[in-house]
């Protein structure tokens, strides 16, 4: 019997070559989109699998109360004690593990030097002694229970030891971190290390930060209660305790310990299983970056869109194709066929469609692997789309169900096709139509309104991607980011650095800083007013006297740093308008010449208040904000530049470097390009959807196409008959196709302020954004209107075209 089946089928297919092709077209794109999806999600979902204790290890979040949202969520980090409270003085924890991510800066061996965050992927973290207990990284080379003991050990990648070491063994040897002391390579991790969230080249032991914090490389608040950005606290719970309750406890002891200033909202903590970080919710201070699960479900949504509308198509040709299969149905049936044997005909040929799509689609996804693998946000969070014999059962499997589910409806709807109608052949076909799946508003209308209907959606999407994108890049950010080129100072003496490279033609000015501004990095710490004050979260950038002047920061009360302050202690600071705000001063003037506390008993004085600026990415609210004179934290050397040719000028500071400095690489450009490429994130984005969007529309309009034609084909006579009369080919295309247009016109109406709606969910959780509007919704409305109207017109001339006499022979 089966045999049967699949005979029929394949002669089928082989008969009716143009309605295989198009079905087996519109498959394959849609599918070669979901096999990279599919890919996508199952990279996503083999993460931090091989930890021992996974099931009941968790990472503790801190969120700032009432301050959740899209883009301004919780930390991944959170206060030190929290781990060792929980272990020590509660039975609900059987371990724990601390890291720290203020291990920076190049290391140095007697054969190389490396600056590993910016040449590597990966974090430069202290771990303490439990961190090879909780987490499955093996080593080569050391025992992983005493590796981190000791204050001043490391464990480097085999990658990091290969390169500091090429000629001999790493394990025993010294290595140096600049401004962090002397290292001894006390473990090397095996070769390929397993897929985690915790992505690291090196790893320096946590007892050595007391000794930092002696030798004033460290502050000493990074143990408080009150610091939520430095550590990252991991708990083993014991078998027997629940996640919340754990939750619970942890909130009720910080509530106990963290002292905070009276208008401060509050912390809450929150635990976050290891299997929920990859692919997880959007958090910052992240050890490494990944897509997050909102992203995910983004992509997944858009080839959910993509194979219900090859799947509409599908049905709808299928449908539209049984006309010719009418006396075969109707012979099966006189012959003794069950409906459920139809049914299983039917099926059978879908799925056999399903699997030459796949093959071929398996082809189109070979080619867009590379593609995507080269797109820049999957270069920043370090995927790399591999085919594994896994992936490729899961397309198997998802090549079957989409052939079932595919021709559900069609065998569904030829298995009721009444026996002796059948018999008669096409000219009894349509009455069948007007009773079942196509009368009146079911059937094809609904299924061509929910194709149109997403297509409306997605391209709707596209313009406010783009747009958004657009409008981030082209907007200000309070701060001259045209004429800055940047130096990446790769441990070299900032004074010397200026020397070198300060008389080259076109600089104007020269100043230093520890972060790029406006790409979501900085440092952050405690202030307050008064010693009796609550301390309150400041960010800070490490900053040279001249920052404010060659950044082009308006000052509004005060002064610049006065001269030499680089030379001296830190004594001064300069603060935006909201820290004034948050310090409880009445106005940015008021706060002038006045001394606050900074990182417990430092105290500084506020010499000037610049007006508030983008300092973090547009998309995020403007947080407080000091600029600090810390020149060991200097890691950037900003030149004001006048040229008239910037390639050229490029090209020159590479060279200089490259006469200065041979052993290390040349990291520089200018600080335009580096902000742009921080929102390269939209373009990627709307370049997939763009792609994406134009499977899905073709598809769509093969289906349209489809449907229309078949409409027309049912209503031949009538066709001929109104020529005869004298119609006109406007009147007949209104006549034969004003239902298709009403139809179109509805789900554009609804459709519309939908995709409008589900887009402003995010747009408007952006600090800066570009408004929706017609110019938004406008193009997208236009295309599917020129698409619809081409495919209708086309169709009815080509019906209206012919003889009239031979029409009305038709039927």
């Amino acid at each position: 019997m089966w045999r049967n089946y699949f005979i029929v089928s394949w002669r089928n297919i082989k008969k009716h070559k143009a309605f295989t092709a198009i079905n087996v077209v519109g498959l394959s794109l849609s599918m070669s989109v979901c096999l990279l999806l599919i890919l996508l999600v199952y990279d996503h979902y083999s993460y931090d699998t091989v930890h021992p204790y996974g099931d009941r290890t968790y990472r503790v979040l801190t969120y700032q109360k009432g301050a959740r949202g899209i883009f301004s969520n919780g930390y991944a980090t959170s206060p030190l004690p929290i781990g060792e409270t929980l272990s020590s003085g509660y039975t609900i924890a059987d371990t724990y593990t601390n890291l720290n991510h203020g291990l920076h800066g190049e290391i140095r061996s007697a054969h190389k030097v490396i600056n590993p965050e910016s040449e590597f992927d990966g974090r430069s973290l202290f771990a303490d002694h439990n961190f090879f207990k909780v987490f499955g990284f093996d080593l080569k080379k050391g025992d992983p229970l005493t590796a981190l003991n000791e204050p001043y050990s490391m464990v480097l990648t085999s990658q990091m030891a290969n390169l500091l070491f090429p000629q001999r063994n790493a394990l025993g040897e010294e290595v140096i971190m600049e401004g962090m002391g002397r290292y001894k390579v006390t473990g090397i991790l095996t070769e390929e290390l397993p897929k985690s969230h915790i992505k690291f080249n090196l790893l320096g032991s946590f007892s050595t930060i007391p000794l930092l914090v002696k030798e004033n490389h460290m502050t000493n608040e990074y143990k408080e209660w009150e610091t939520t950005w430095m550590n990252y606290n991991y708990i083993v719970l014991n078998e027997k305790a629940s996640k919340a309750e754990a939750q619970a406890l942890i909130n009720q002891i910080a509530s106990e310990q963290i002292k905070l200033k009276e208008d401060h909202p509050g912390y809450e903590f929150e635990l976050q299983g290891l299997s929920e970080i990859v692919p997880g919710r959007l958090l910052s201070n992240e050890i490494s970056f990944t897509l997050p699960k909102i992203v995910l479900l983004f992509f997944g949504l858009l080839g959910l869109v993509v194979i219900i509308t090859a799947s509409i198509n599908y049905a709808n040709l299928s449908i539209a194709k049984s006309l010719t299969r009418t006396r075969e149905i109707g012979i099966r049936k006189a012959n003794g066929a069950s409906k459920a044997q139809i049914i299983t005909q039917f099926l059978v040929e879908s799925v056999l469609i399903s699997t030459l799509s796949l093959v071929v689609a398996i082809g189109i996804y070979w080619f867009l692997i590379d593609q995507f693998n080269a797109l820049w946000i999957f270069n920043q969070v370090g995927i790399t789309l591999e085919d594994t014999v896994f992936a490729y059962g899961f397309f198997l499997l998802f090549s079957l169900l989409l052939g079932i589910i595919s021709g559900v409806g069609p065998s569904y709807f030829v298995s009721r096709l009444d026996t002796i109608r059948s018999l008669k052949g096409s000219g009894a076909f349509s009455n069948t139509l007007k009773s079942g799946f196509f009368s009146k508003i079911s059937g094809k209308k609904i299924l061509l309104s929910v194709q149109f209907g997403l297509s409306i959606v997605m391209l709707v999407s596209i313009f406010l991607i783009r747009d958004q994108a657009n409008f981030l890049t082209r907007s200000s950010f309070g701060f001259d980011d045209e004429h800055i080129y940047f130096v990446r100072l790769q441990g070299h003496d900032p004074k010397v650095i200026e020397t070198e490279f300060a008389n080259t033609p076109g600089i104007e000015n020269v100043t230093f800083t520890s972060h790029h501004p406006a790409v979501g990095r900085s440092h952050g710490a405690n202030m307050k007013l008064n010693e009796v004050d609550e301390f309150i979260t400041v960010y800070h950038f490490s900053v040279e006297e001249r920052y404010v002047s060659v950044m082009g920061l308006e000052l509004i009360a005060g002064t610049d740093f006065p001269k030499a302050a680089n030379q001296e202690q830190e004594k001064f600071i300069v603060v935006n308008e909201l820290a004034t705000k948050r310090l409880g001063f009445e106005s940015p003037a008021a706060a002038v010449g006045e001394l606050v506390y900074i990182e417990n008993d430092t105290r500084v004085k506020i010499v000037g208040v610049v007006r508030d600026y983008h300092w973090e990415p547009l998309m995020k609210s403007i947080e407080p904000l000091a600029l600090r004179i810390k020149p060991g934290d200097y890691q950037f050397a900003y030149f004001k530049i006048a040229v008239n040719d910037p390639g050229a000028f490029g090209k020159g500071m590479e060279q200089k470097w490259n006469q200065y400095d041979q052993a290390r690489t040349f990291q520089g450009g200018f600080l335009n390009e580096e902000t742009d490429l921080f929102y390269q994130f939209f373009y990627d984005l709307g370049g997939i959807l763009t792609f994406i969007s134009l499977i899905a529309i073709a598809i769509t309009a093969l289906g349209f196409l489809g449907m229309v034609s078949f409409h027309l084909k049912t209503r031949t006579k009538e066709i001929g008959i109104r020529k005869v009369l004298g119609a006109s080919f406007g009147q007949i295309t209104l006549a034969m196709t004003g239902g298709f247009m009403v139809m179109l016109a509805a789900t554009a109406l609804v459709m519309v302020p939908v995709a409008v709606f589900a887009n402003g969910l995010w747009i408007n959780q952006m600090a800066v954004h570009s408004p929706i509007s017609i110019f938004n919704v406008g193009p997208a409305i236009l295309i599917v209107v020129l698409l619809s109207g081409a495919t209708i017109l086309s169709q009815v001339w080509r019906n209206t075209s012919e003889n009239p006499v031979n029409a009305l022979r038709s039927e």
